[in-house]
């Protein structure tokens, strides 16, 4: 039970997290997960909490990198392989040299060997904590790129090195070709594992698709499963398992590509759980530093106040010695396959990027994951420094976020934002008027117009706010009475009431008049459920009064009531007669009354006016005629699948068109196509789940 709760709670801390983020716009989402992570600290479940290096691995850090490789083509990789090794490899063992020699220079007398397994603990970064940092900037075309495809790679060569480092601790002697040997086989074995076993699971995953009875139940846990079993394997063979999943998600992104519009439902769904799911994990990974960093500051506390500045030091020396090697690498490094990442050399903008890059060095989770797994015994004696080594990689990691997110909002430009959110909702709003009134103009029944119609109107309320009492407000009531005044001209002429006889026609007027005169008021739900009320003390009055309480009680007082007044059954008659007329005729004004609103929303759409009255007035009539509907008749409907198609394509040829005109921007257009192609999708798919 405690695990479970543990899970909840995690994950209610990303929650809170997404939900305080609006509030604290400038602070990036990397720094308030780790603020809360130390506030549920406090709580009695967390006290005493340690990570546990190898779940967290398995549990979190797997399935990240998994997506983040199936985000990466294969085709990219490979053309920037000459790029990522630099960037992975030779960068990072330049980092952990100079990383190793500064340490070992610093008062702190610690082995070599431990300074260089402190480095390469420092060496793996973190992109995503980078991204959330830039979110709303503008960052150099192509940099992005270096720092994802270096994030990709060096948190294998970083758990390589400080391997190396302990070994190298244990025996007292470092042998550089077996190093080189133990590093490729590690590196490269990780590699072929994943390729191969990926490989395999993709192959059956294809399969399956087109011969298992339900797909979706195999290949998805399949799918999701993938970089778990990988991971175990390639560590169980002593190699990287870390490159083995990032291998196999490259191969999961040439699947996708093999696929293409095959089995989309499967691949759309797969998608979303991964996007999902990485999200919640990495959200999850700040939580956890934020809730081990109370007990690494403790444990700080320890060694007094001289000895927690000699750490501090020690740390902000690291993080400047990093911050120096990253630059000079960028600003030295020449080679034409750097320019898409870096510029032309010798230039400002090679200077301005390798600052960027520089201060993007910031590390997250895995560094303090690979902090946590240091054993706490080698050759059966106390491993030295331990508690130093832990406290220096945790204050390394606090120095590089709070760092990155206060220098990068100082050198990037703020993002020119391609459209504001007023031009999207206009558009937005236009699109969905455009595909209502295609609607309208079809010759399909109300109630189908009208089922259509507020399916469509969800688009428009994107952003959260749902249409309630407040935006029945009065600055649409000059619309309804010019709509009451049409549909009364409509109902006294001469054609209606030669059609349905004036008895249907007096009776519908009346009932216009009552509940559309003033609609802002009479359809206050306080009055309805008072009204509610006093109807049922009437009719519970009347029934005890005539004990008719069964359908053979009120039978047999109507049988007697009608033998003792045989003229009522002449107005009983000719009130049914009245009803069917009065049904016939609201089917009749619902047509007209769409006619009305289709035309005043041609001409508001032509003037260019504001429709939102246009859709509070839908609603009212919509009501209207439903309450006057449910007197005489209940109806159901069921939207067939191709009025759904017919409506989306309306909107997808307004967005082709403005956008052909010029009156909307490409990335407005690319918005727009995403929301009718996730809307048309949700709908489809729901119909189909309906008709199964």
């Amino acid at each position: 039970m405690s695990i479970l709760l543990l899970i909840a709670l995690l994950v209610g801390a990303v929650i809170t997290a997404n939900i305080v983020q609006p509030f604290f716009k400038r602070i990036p989402e990397a720094l308030i997960l780790v603020a809360i992570g130390v506030l549920f600290s406090i709580l009695p479940i967390f006290h005493g909490f340690k990570i546990n290096p190898e779940f967290f691995m398995f549990l979190i850090i797997a399935p990240i990198m998994f997506q983040e490789g199936q985000s990466h083509s294969f085709a990219t990789i490979r053309k920037n392989s000459k790029n990522i090794i630099q960037l992975s490899v030779f960068l990072a063992i330049f980092t952990v040299a100079l990383v190793a020699l500064v340490s070992s220079n610093f008062q702190t007398k610690w082995p070599l060997a431990l300074t260089i397994a402190l480095a390469a603990i420092i060496v793996p970064t973190d992109a995503v904590a980078v991204k959330s940092m830039t979110s709303g900037l503008k960052m150099p075309k192509g940099l992005n790129k270096s720092l994802e495809l270096e994030s990709l790679f060096n948190d294998a060569t970083g758990i390589v090195l400080l391997n190396l480092a302990l070994s190298f601790f244990a025996k007292g002697t470092l042998n550089p070709v077996a190093g080189i040997n133990y590093f490729l086989f590690v590196a490269i074995g990780g590699l072929v594992i994943g390729f191969a076993l990926s490989y395999l699971m993709v192959g059956l995953g294809l399969y399956l698709n087109f011969h298992a009875n339900s797909a979706q139940a195999t290949t998805i846990p399949l799918n999701l499963l993938t970089p778990f079993v990988i991971y175990i394997i390639a560590e169980h063979m002593g190699t990287s398992g870390i490159l083995a999943v990032v291998a196999a998600g490259i191969v999961h992104n040439w699947e996708r590509s093999r696929l293409q519009l095959i089995s989309t439902e499967s691949q759309v769904v797969t998608a979303t759980i991964w996007q999902t799911l990485t999200t919640l994990l990495n959200g999850i990974a700040f939580v956890i530093l934020g809730l081990a960093l109370p007990a690494v500051f403790k444990t700080m506390a320890t060694f007094g106040w001289a000895g927690s500045l000699i750490l501090l030091s020690l740390a902000l020396a690291i993080y400047l010695a990093m911050f120096l090697c990253r630059f000079l690498w960028v600003t030295f490094q020449g080679g034409q396959h750097l320019t898409e990442f870096f510029g032309k050399k010798h230039t400002k903008n090679r200077q301005h990027r390798a600052r960027i890059f520089g201060l993007s060095g910031v590390h997250g989770a895995v560094t303090l994951a690979l902090a946590m797994s240091l054993p706490e015994k080698v050759n059966g004696h106390p491993l030295p420094f331990l508690d130093e080594i832990q406290i220096v990689a945790a204050l390394v990691i606090l120095i590089s976020l709070l760092i990155a997110s206060v220098a990068l909002p100082l050198i990037l430009p703020k993002e020119n934002q391609a459209y504001s959110q007023e031009k999207l909702e206009s558009t937005r709003n236009k699109m969905i008027d455009t595909a209502i009134l295609s609607v309208e103009q079809q010759a399909i029944s109300h109630d189908l117009k009208k089922a259509l119609s507020q399916t469509l109107q969800t688009q428009k309320f994107t952003n959260g706010r749902r249409l309630g009492q407040k935006d029945f407000s009065n600055d649409f009531l000059p619309l309804v009475a010019t709509l009451v005044d049409e549909l009364n001209d409509y109902i006294d002429s001469e054609s209606t009431q030669q059609r349905f006889g004036d008895g249907a026609v007096t009776i519908y007027s009346k009932i216009i008049r009552r509940g559309l005169t003033n609609p802002a008021t009479k359809r206050h739900p306080l009055m309805n459920f008072a009204r509610q009320i006093r109807r049922a003390q009437a009719e519970l009055r009347f029934h005890t009064r005539t004990r008719t309480f069964t359908r053979k009680q009120r039978a047999r007082y109507q049988k007697q009531y009608l033998a003792e007044h045989p003229n009522e059954a002449q107005k009983i008659a000719s009130f049914r007669d009245n009803r069917q007329a009065v049904w016939a005729l609201n089917n009749d004004v619902q047509s007209f009354a769409d006619h009305l609103l289709a035309k005043h929303l041609a001409e508001k759409m032509i003037s260019g006016e504001d429709t939102a009255d246009i859709d509070r007035v839908r609603v009212l009539l919509d009501r209207f005629f439903q309450t006057v509907a449910h007197d005489y008749q209940k109806v159901a409907v069921t939207v067939p699948a191709d009025l759904y198609i017919q409506a989306f394509g309306a909107e997808y040829r307004f967005v082709s068109q403005s956008l052909d005109q010029k009156k909307i921007s490409s990335s407005l257009a690319d918005q727009l196509y995403h929301e009718i192609n996730q809307a048309q999708t949700l709908q489809l798919m729901d119909l189909t789940t309906e008709t199964e």
